[in-house]
Parts: C-alpha cells; sequence; structure tokens
C-alpha cells in the first residue's frame, strides 16, 4: 500500500506520505556530527606549506640537475606541458575563465611578463651562488617587495598588520643583507667564480624575487576577476616558453648532449617540483593574501639548508648558518604575525562590464 502511493506521488510530482520529495532519497542526518569545514585562510595556509616544501626540494636538487642540462630547454619543456594539460583542462570544465581572460588581457600580460622574469633570473641565480642563498633571497624579498608595492600605491599590496610582522620583516632583511655580503665576500658554501660573480647570483636572485612578486599580485587581481589557478597557470607561461626557446636556439645555457632518458627523467622530477608548486602558490593566493605567502615562504631556508646538508653536495658555511638563522627567525615571527592578523585576501570588487579592477 505505501508503495502504491509513492508511486502515485512521483507520477503527479508531489510529496509522498512521510514527507519527502517523491524520486528522491534522504540520508539520514546524524545528530551530533557536524561536517569538518576548513577555513580558507587555514586551506591558504597548508597549500603555502605544500609550496615550500616542494619548492626547498627543488632549490637543492634542481640545481644540481641544471649544471649538467640547458636550462631554457628544461625549463621550457616543463612549463610547456604542464601548460598545455592546465589550458585543456580549462576548456573541457568551463570556458567561463577563459572569458574572464580575454577581457583582462592587461593584467594577464603583466603576469606573463613577472613570471617569465622571475623564473628565468631564479634558474640563472642557482647556478652562480649557493642554492640556499639563491633561494633564500629570492623566496624572502617576496614580503618586502609586498610592503613596498603596497607603499606605492598597488592595490594587491599590503603593509604589516601588526607588531609581529613589522618585526618579522626587519629580521628578514637583516638577514638578507648578511646572505647578500657573505656570498659576495666568498664566505658562503658556493660561488661559481670570484666576487663579481656571487654578486651578480645575488642580484639575478633579487630580481627574481620582485619579479616573483609581480606575479603574485597579478595573480591575486585575476583570482578577483573571476580567473581560477587552472586558467591562470595555462595562460602565465607563453612568454617564458618564448623566451625558453629562444634561449636553446641562441646556445645561451648550452651544456652539451644529453640523454633523452636523462631529460625524461629531469623534466618529470621538474613537473614536481618546479611545475607543481606555482599551482599550489596560485591556490594560496586564491585563499589568502600575498604578505601571508611571503612570510611562509620565508621559513623555506631552514629546509633547503637541511636538505643541502644530506645532499652533501655543497659545503656547508657557518656564515650561511647565521644568515639562514636570521632569515628563518624573521620569517617565523612575520608568518605568527600573519596567522594572528585578522584580515585575510582582499574582497572581491563588484564587476561592471567584466572587467578589471
Amino acid at each position: 500500500m505505501p508503495e502504491r502511493r509513492f508511486h502515485r506521488a512521483q507520477r503527479k510530482g508531489g510529496r509522498c506520505p512521510w514527507g519527502q520529495r517523491a524520486g528522491r532519497v534522504a540520508l539520514p542526518r546524524l545528530r551530533g556530527v557536524r561536517p569538518v569545514r576548513i577555513r580558507p585562510g587555514t586551506q591558504g595556509l597548508i597549500w603555502c606549506l605544500v609550496f615550500v616544501f616542494l619548492d626547498s626540494v627543488q632549490a637543492v636538487y634542481f640545481g644540481s640537475i641544471l649544471q649538467g642540462i640547458d636550462g631554457f630547454l628544461l625549463g621550457g619543456l616543463v612549463f610547456g606541458i604542464s601548460s598545455v594539460f592546465c589550458l585543456g583542462w580549462s576548456v573541457l570544465r568551463s570556458p567561463e575563465p577563459l572569458r574572464r581572460v580575454e577581457q583582462n588581457l592587461p593584467s594577464v600580460i603583466g603576469l606573463n611578463v613577472t613570471a617569465a622574469g622571475g623564473w628565468l633570473f631564479y634558474l640563472l641565480a642557482v647556478q652562480l651562488i649557493e642554492p640556499a642563498v639563491a633561494f633564500t633571497i629570492f623566496a624572502g624579498s617576496v614580503p618586502l617587495v609586498t610592503i613596498v608595492a603596497a607603499w606605492s600605491g598597488v592595490p594587491e599590496g599590503q603593509v604589516p598588520r601588526n607588531a609581529a610582522e613589522v618585526l618579522g620583516n626587519l629580521g628578514l632583511a637583516l638577514g638578507l643583507l648578511v646572505l647578500a655580503g657573505i656570498t659576495v665576500l666568498g664566505l658562503s658554501g658556493f660561488v661559481r667564480g670570484d666576487a663579481l660573480v656571487g654578486a651578480q647570483g645575488v642580484a639575478l636572485a633579487l630580481l627574481g624575487g620582485i619579479f616573483i612578486t609581480g606575479m603574485l599580485l597579478y595573480g591575486q587581481r585575476l583570482d578577483r576577476v573571476g580567473v581560477d589557478p587552472v586558467t591562470q597557470f595555462a595562460v602565465r607561461f607563453p612568454l617564458f616558453l618564448v623566451l625558453s626557446g629562444l634561449g636553446v636556439l641562441l646556445g645561451i645555457d648550452a651544456k652539451g648532449p644529453v640523454a633523452i632518458g636523462e631529460l625524461a627523467r629531469a623534466v618529470g622530477i621538474g613537473l614536481l617540483v618546479l611545475a607543481f608548486p606555482i599551482y599550489a602558490v596560485q591556490k594560496a593566493i586564491s585563499l589568502t593574501n600575498a604578505l601571508t605567502i611571503g612570510a611562509l615562504a620565508g621559513t623555506a631556508p631552514l629546509v633547503v639548508f637541511v636538505l643541502q646538508m644530506i645532499e652533501g653536495r655543497v659545503e656547508t658555511s657557518a656564515f650561511t648558518t647565521v644568515g639562514l638563522v636570521i632569515c628563518f627567525l624573521g620569517a617565523v615571527t612575520g608568518a605568527f604575525g600573519a596567522a594572528a592578523a585578522k584580515e585575510g585576501k582582499p574582497p572581491r570588487p563588484r564587476r561592471s562590464g567584466g572587467r578589471a579592477a
């Protein structure tokens, strides 16, 4: 009898006698059990930590790989393959983010320029100076450049929000100055030449950090107008790929022939420790702000230094240790300040006509 009434209600599109919508099955709710929800800010911190760990692995082990393989060739293959994959995924999933890209071309061009400059400068720097130093200057400059951007009137820039962030960024700046000084003076674990080469490596790492901060800020701007992380990854590297191709053709970083198997292995590692961290940091951008990302990225020196000692390719320097400890303490202080700050990512502005704010 209940089944007959249920089917009659289902044909009429009404409700069955026990209150459920006909044709639907309602799962019972368990009393006292609440779904686990992670706040967006906490998700952003988790993605930042993924970025820090994988980028630290890249900073140590990828430097040795680049000693025998053309950096332009390897970077072009890694980012070319990953960009094609993300573009296909974005097209199949929804065309709306790509329409947003067309409506915000100036920001997309800025994203390309800063991404290309940041990674090219860093890939060159890590071959000239100690990997831990190059990566620390590269990543540690992000929160400092973010503050300077805010002072310069860039909407996505951000100033310290409490005393802990102020103290942490001052400590980070001091540590970066120490690392730059010992590298130029030849007191670090590795410099591929004299003081001039050391100065070039420091300058390249700093330029890479400045450009990569610009990449984060442009990424935040695009996220605010509806361009998701996968689509941003897909449209981030066309300029980088063009420059990489020119670099290969001109032989700027040529190191002789490489076996196909060795190149394929390097590309596979690169997809994990070069490409995926960029997606991780883009996810973090969509969930938190650039100052918080920079503060957490500044904690990477300790991970880099430990991995560098495990690898044993570069001699450990007491002076480098001092500089890294100063940077690490400053970054941790800044990260605590970022975690305590109430302000999260900037609010999404109302869009009018689909144009970026």
